[in-house]
């Protein structure tokens, strides 16, 4: 269902989020590197496609969402991004598993971004150095890593208004 679907327009000039179910229409930041179709890992780029939406997690104890599950980020969560970890691709909780990874991102470094995120399932298979950490998220005002970026008043609209079938669909438009 459209209405339920998460619209990126990236136009030649700007960047355009859109979520008809809960009337959005607001400005984003996507990667650095501008926007591709085939993801490798470290590109600064934003995928293309339809993907599905993962797990929810953000820095406030609780959110005003029943229909979807909300991780509170604390300082024992990684997202690995180590192409040679079995955990490539994974939140993980340092005190439960056994590091085998030489580059991760700490969730809790990026108090201001990650208020609100959610997981972009642009590689569901994990595979090594087809990207990893690609999250919809709050904005510093600067273009990302390959995420795509948002007002933090939005993301949370966004975020208590998605459920388990929402997608996202990152889009080119030429005009």
């Amino acid at each position: 269902m459209r209405e339920n679907e998460i619209r990126v327009i990236i136009k030649s000039n700007n960047v355009i989020l859109e979520f008809p179910k809960c009337e959005i229409l607001t400005s984003a930041f996507i990667g650095k590197n501008g926007y591709t179709k085939n993801k490798e890992e470290g590109d600064g780029c934003t995928p293309i496609g339809k993907f599905s939406l993962g797990l929810m997690l953000g820095t406030h104890s609780n959110i005003l969402n029943e229909k979807y599950n909300y991780i509170k980020i604390n300082n024992n969560m990684y997202w690995i991004d180590d192409s040679n970890s079995k955990y490539y691709n994974r939140l993980v909780d340092v005190t439960k598993v056994k590091r085998d990874w030489n580059s991760a991102e700490h969730l809790a470094d990026y108090p201001v971004q990650y208020e609100y995120l959610i997981e972009i399932k642009i590689n569901e298979l994990n595979n090594p150095n087809k990207g990893s950490a690609i999250f919809l998220h709050c904005s510093n005002g600067e273009s990302t890593q390959g995420c795509i970026a948002i007002n933090n008043k939005v993301m949370k609209k966004i975020v208590e208004n998605i459920n388990e079938n929402t997608k996202i669909n990152i889009i080119l438009q030429n005009k």
